[in-house]
């Protein structure tokens, strides 16, 4: 989570824009009463490429690599101690507990269109091969050095009779004694280079695709540090900074940024990037023209525009979105419209979504950042006069928010 537009301004940020100035504006231009945008099934001129051959916020995703997100994922669930740091808490119900919510709030989050079937096949601890302390694990490590360790847990279970060509993908959860298994990285797969583990229950060698190794971090952020990492082995990019303020850049806007934060609900960005909304609910500004869209709030189901975005350049946008606080946003901060910009290019940790500040955003209260508060109501307009391009908010509703989007 890197340098945010929290705290960056474009060359010019008008917060409200006089109404007869704007009109004017918009008389110079057709104001569609429905914008354009790609059909479903094509690609919309606002699907920027992906660049940084990795997790990055590019609209095609590789599949060779990470992991389709619409259906069923079947996740295994292996319990692992160590011989320097035994598992005594039995039954594991207490470590099933602490993760099992993730189902519940991806189905929410993908308004019924991806579901987390967690299954625990061995009921016990699988005893790891080497001492806790023994695996490296600082952040940073190389990705042979995390393979060796999720080689191990599952050639234990499977020798243990769990039947490993039944999943997806496993979490792999170690016992609290385990302190140096600290914090929960994402094991994702390298098809020029496959992890083959034998497989006992089928006489047979299996692929092991990916996979979320939980640390002991996982008893301060709950169960969605685990959406936060299945996000990963679909693809997505860490919106939190990795130097200085960790939280600059999105603040607690989406789970990829602060996973504790008050809306954390993937951006509509990401919903689109997962095919949990289609290009008919992007209206899609990519030459110089004026849409009017009303914006559904990205919670909720249901058809209807979820996005406006304006291309910029090939590989950035300007995005906006109507947030409400509704199912996995019920406690937000804030509500109206967000605007950030995408970028890329950018790599994961450096900002490759950034949200636009408001001047006139209320102030935080309670434990409500700044940049939680920053969304946009009727009346007012963000503009950048580099990139050419204005974002009005002209109505909102309790569902709702109707955005002009101009770009000259």
């Amino acid at each position: 989570m890197s340098f945010s537009l929290g705290t960056w301004r474009p060359r010019v940020a008008v917060p409200v824009l006089a109404l007869s100035v704007l009109l004017a504006l918009l008389a110079l231009v057709i104001v569609p009463a429905e914008p354009a945008h790609g059909s479903n099934g094509s690609t919309s001129t606002c699907a920027l490429q992906g660049t940084t051959g990795y997790t990055d916020e590019g609209r095609q995703t590789d599949y060779t690599r990470f992991q389709n997100p619409v259906g069923t994922k079947r996740v295994g669930v292996i319990y692992v101690d160590f011989p320097d740091a035994t598992g005594t808490s039995l039954p594991l119900t207490p470590y099933y507990n602490q993760i099992s919510g993730a189902a519940d709030w991806m189905w929410r989050a993908s308004n019924g269109k991806t579901w987390l079937d967690l299954r625990a096949p061995y009921g016990n601890w699988v005893r790891m091969p080497k001492n806790s302390t023994d695996y490296n694990w600082a952040r940073g490590f190389s990705w042979d050095t995390h393979r060796k360790y999720v080689k191990d847990a599952l050639t234990g279970a499977a020798a243990g009779g769990v039947d490993i060509a039944d999943y997806d993908m496993f979490y792999i959860v170690p016992t609290s004694t385990a302190a140096a298994i600290s914090h929960t990285p994402t094991w994702v797969q390298d098809p020029a280079n496959p992890t083959w583990v034998w497989n006992k229950a089928t006489n047979a060698w299996v692929a092991i695709k990916w996979a979320v190794t939980f640390g002991q971090d996982m008893w301060h952020w709950g169960y969605k540090v685990a959406d936060h990492e299945t996000g990963h082995t679909f693809g997505l990019p860490d919106l939190y900074a990795f130097k200085g303020d960790q939280h600059q850049y999105v603040g607690g806007w989406d789970v990829m940024g602060n996973v504790s934060g008050r809306a954390p609900q993937f951006l509509g960005w990401h919903a689109w990037k997962f095919g949990w909304i289609t290009d008919s609910q992007v209206s899609c500004l990519s030459t110089a023209h004026t849409y009017s869209t009303t914006l559904n709030g990205v919670e909720y189901g249901g058809g209807g525009y979820k996005l406006a975005v304006i291309k910029t350049s090939a590989t950035t946008a300007y995005v906006a979105e109507s947030r409400k606080a509704a199912d996995n946003d019920s406690n937000a901060c804030a509500t109206g419209v967000l605007i950030y910009k995408v970028d890329t290019s950018a790599t994961t940790g450096n900002g490759p979504i950034r949200v636009v500040s408001n001047p006139d955003a209320a102030a935080p209260t309670g434990n409500c950042t700044t940049l939680d508060m920053q969304t946009w109501k009727p009346g007012q307009t963000f503009q950048d006069d580099t990139a050419r391009i204005r974002i009005h908010v002209n109505s909102s509703d309790a569902y709702n928010d109707t955005v002009w989007t101009y770009k000259w």
